[in-house]
């Protein structure tokens, strides 16, 4: 994985400096003052340098608003219920352009801006449709929600939502 002369630095410490020697799971590397450090390498990662300025141009992508679907009305106001499917392809389209990091934090920018706009529009209840998969948006979307007071969320009925929604409550 690591090579003689490559830039590395330490995980959990401020130390970093260039490889002299390898041997086993042991790199050893001198950092800039000569000292030598030895450690595991487990514990380096490669010292990249990132040009910020590269960025900084790079136009801010665009997201469309995921479309919603209306059940009852209330007094409290015209939406009782609000469904956001929260499947990546109804909220972006170019997808297929981001990593499954970006997937994930767009949807859960979606579903923290609709949370915050149900509790200023007094909305009684939203339902995220998140579908099967590996648990990972159902897991980071309960992470969400638990953040929040004054709100009651659980799986949605199976009935209608085949166990692949979550339906928060607003107390």
């Amino acid at each position: 994985m690591f090579k003689i002369g490559t830039k590395v630095k330490v995980i959990d410490d401020d130390i970093s400096g260039t490889i002299t020697k390898i041997k086993g799971d042991c790199v050893y590397f001198d950092d800039e003052f000569g000292f030598e450090y030895e450690y595991n390498q487990t514990d380096i990662i490669k010292d990249i340098d990132i040009d910020y300025d590269e960025y900084r141009d790079e136009e801010i992508k665009e997201f469309s608003k995921p479309k919603f679907k209306t059940f009852r009305k209330s007094h409290r106001h015209p939406y009782v219920t609000r469904e956001i499917d929260l499947h990546i392809e109804n909220l972006v389209d170019n997808w297929r352009d981001l990593d499954p990091a970006q997937i994930i934090q767009t949807q859960i920018d979606v579903a923290r801006n609709e949370v915050e706009r149900a509790m200023f529009e007094n909305q009684i209840r939203l339902v995220f449709i998140h579908g099967f998969g590996k648990g990972v948006l159902k897991r980071e979307l309960t992470e969400l929600l638990y953040r929040y007071i004054n709100i009651e969320f659980y799986d949605a009925p199976i009935k209608e939502y085949h166990g692949d929604a979550i339906e928060v409550k607003f107390i």
